[in-house]
């Protein structure tokens, strides 16, 4: 366990290196806290492993040994992220840095009446082969992958029973990787993904206090306390079905469906708009387009965006007096958008909240749950790389 625990911090301590750097033996020491022999003794296991390349060393400056350098084989293998939505299924690989060298999907819309995972499954299936046919990765190379959903996971990978719209979210782990054993993979909840990738995307103090609220289809939060991500007993940490209590919201429901509904309204009522003359959807204007007509000076879309604005001031508020995060960051595909709000939604929050936070939208966008998945993947691996077989081809 030690052996393992240690490997951890020092295949993480290298991979945080700027890409092609390496690291001292004594920057390791600086950044583990361990000691040198352990240091060294555990590069040497890395190394043997193929974790991990010593670079040509330098010349000495001084007396003694020039210093041992170690660098991150980025390619030793790869990891898959995976958004699994309710109205979408994204995919990435990434190599050992983090560098998405594939992208891929599936067009998927969750029939909540249907409680048929085939659908489902075969959707995942298809998205992870096109992630790894557009990166030209061998299937061999894959290490883990992470799925990222909209609904709580506990500590140990399962979904609360109960809510049948969690119970379709689900991911059939072993059907979807069927012929991959020698993959490892597990979930996690989309709105945890998203905070552990804004972790370390500059907009926060990692260690610091904050929330991610995920504002597409439904709201949800993924909590970091001082610097730990919070779950909660049964993963139900950050989930926001009280909003069905909270007067002036009065459900879960996010921008993106509101945005199409309160359009479509303004459309059935014959209210003049641009957003008539735009291109035909199932469900009515995307809130791309109605955030895009606002900013034309449409008023309806203007309308429309104003009462999106108050009501996520409102969601935001309850989230500040229950948690008093120092930043709330919106994520999701939403966040372009919303960012242009940002300033008018912390001032409402002020007005209502004792513990106001500061409000930003983040430079994520649609890729922070995917960016979060390929970050827990990389943890999970660095976690278990004693335990990996690395496979070259």
């Amino acid at each position: 366990m030690l052996r393992r625990s240690n490997a951890r911090l020092i295949l993480d301590a290298i991979r945080r290196a700027p890409s092609g750097d390496s690291v001292t033996a004594n920057e390791l020491i600086g950044a583990t806290s361990l000691t040198r022999a352990t240091v060294l003794g555990v590069c040497d296991d890395l190394l043997r492993d193929g974790w991990i390349r010593e670079q040509p060393a330098l010349a000495a400056t001084g007396k003694g040994r020039p210093a041992r350098h170690f660098a991150l084989d980025d390619n030793a293998g790869y990891v898959l992220g995976i958004d699994a939505g309710y109205s979408h299924i994204r995919s990435v690989v990434a190599n050992l840095r983090g560098e998405v060298v594939g992208r891929g999907g599936a067009a998927f819309t969750a029939d909540i009446d249907n409680a048929d995972p085939a659908p489902r499954t075969a959707a995942l299936q298809l998205a992870i082969e096109s992630a790894l046919g557009d990166g030209g990765i061998a299937p061999s190379r894959v290490l883990t992958v992470c799925f990222g959903i909209p609904a709580p996971v506990g500590r140990h990978g399962t979904i609360p029973t109960g809510n049948p719209f969690w119970e379709r979210m689900a991911v059939d782990q072993e059907a979807v990787l069927a012929g991959r054993p020698q993959w490892t993979s597990f979930i996690e909840n989309d709105a945890n993904l998203a905070a552990l990738a804004e972790r370390y995307n500059g907009t926060v103090d990692p260690d610091g206090s904050f929330l991610v609220l995920l504002a597409g289809e439904r709201f949800g939060a993924g909590v970091i306390e001082d610097g730990h991500l919070l779950h909660g007993s049964l993963g139900g940490g950050g989930e926001m079905h009280y909003l069905d209590l909270v007067e002036g919201v009065g459900s879960p429901a996010a921008i993106a469906p509101l945005a199409r509904a309160w359009a479509t309204e303004a459309l059935v009522a014959g209210r003049t708009t641009i957003l008539s003359g735009g291109p035909s959807r199932k469900n009515g204007p995307s809130a791309e387009a109605v955030f895009a007509a606002a900013e034309a000076g449409d008023a309806v879309a203007i309308e429309i965006v104003e009462r999106l604005a108050e009501r996520l001031s409102r969601v935001i508020s309850t989230l500040a007096s229950l948690l008093n995060p120092d930043t709330v960051v919106i994520g999701g595909a939403v966040a372009p958008s919303i960012a242009r709000l940002a300033e008018q939604i912390e001032a409402k929050v002020a007005t209502t909240s004792h513990f106001p936070p500061r409000v930003v939208a983040s430079s994520l966008a649609g890729d922070i749950v995917l960016t979060g998945a390929v970050n827990a993947a990389l943890a999970r691996v660095s976690r278990d790389a004693m335990d990996i077989e690395l496979r070259r081809a």
